[in-house]
């Protein structure tokens, strides 16, 4: 998986046919339709601005031209073409759900092919409905690699920090504690956006997507976790003994990813003790 915020193709997930203006010219005119074809050029390459949350504009490269519903409407009917114009306003909005492989207006509805046909011939023409199936699936890929996709918002933001899990500062007696952990995705302090970026799933996240953004420092943490952590939250018990005149803090390592809307608190199994509520464990010191 590459991060890629320029330029990118628009490919039809189940032919590999490709977004493409008729005509395949450098400059097209205004309304110049959207059809799929399986030639690949610099022609064809588009890019994205976002504008508000997930919601932007999808470019033509070369014009400057960004994707609209033919006659600009909102709320454009089933069938409504996708053309390309040159003036920018609300109804030209997209969002690009690589997560569900959608193209999707600001109106609600999705890019298809004309027809539905998992296979359309060369020039079909790129239009707008409320079907959604395997047909209308549409991947965002490199101009380098048509099998490579491209995270068109860019990595998601990253960080980890300890947290206190438990104190008990200078017992008078010994004694076992009982300590319950929560590991996994937090139940209560993820957020879900209500758009889906690519490295969001359920229960966890793509650690791929993720790990590629994040520091060396990091990557190293991403490397001593098990699978428990990226999972859905789950709980552990764990006994600690205490010592009379002992400090024990025990505390977890957290991380936080965010994007956009979404934040996803994972709850890591590495956890780490000191004497003191003011001393937080080194980086890297952990254990299981």
């Amino acid at each position: 998986m590459k991060t890629m915020t320029l330029n990118f193709l628009i490919k039809h997930r189940s032919s590999g046919k490709f977004f493409h203006p008729t005509g395949g010219g450098p400059h097209p005119e205004n309304g110049t339709k959207i059809v799929l074809h399986q030639d690949i050029h610099e022609h064809m390459h588009w890019t994205f601005e976002k504008v508000t949350g997930h919601w932007g504009y999808i470019k033509h490269v070369s014009s400057g031209k960004i994707i609209h519903p033919e006659h600009g409407s909102l709320n454009p009917g089933n069938g409504t073409k996708l053309v390309l114009h040159s003036d920018r306003h609300w109804a030209a909005l997209f969002a690009l759900d690589s997560a569900n492989d959608y193209v999707i207006h600001k109106g609600g509805r999705y890019a298809h092919p004309v027809g539905g046909s998992p296979n359309p011939s060369k020039g079909t023409t790129v239009v707008l409905h409320s079907g959604v199936h395997d047909a209308m699936r549409f991947q965002f890929v490199s101009t380098s690699d048509r099998n490579e996709e491209v995270l068109v918002y860019g990595n998601p933001t990253m960080v980890g920090k300890w947290k206190m899990l438990y104190m008990v500062l200078n017992p008078i007696a010994e004694h076992v504690e009982q300590l319950q952990m929560k590991i996994g995705k937090s139940a209560t302090e993820s957020v879900t956006g209500s758009f889906k970026y690519k490295w969001e799933r359920s229960g966890g996240l793509e650690i791929g997507i993720v790990k590629a953004s994040a520091s060396e420092s990091f990557k190293a943490m991403f490397e001593k976790t098990a699978s428990a952590t990226w999972s859905s939250e789950t709980t552990r018990t764990s006994e600690i003994r205490v010592i009379p005149g002992k400090s024990v803090v025990t505390w977890q390592f957290v991380f936080d990813v965010q994007q956009g809307e979404s934040r996803s608190v994972f709850q890591s199994d590495l956890f780490e003790d000191t004497d003191s509520e003011t001393k937080e464990p080194e980086a890297l010191q952990y254990k299981r």
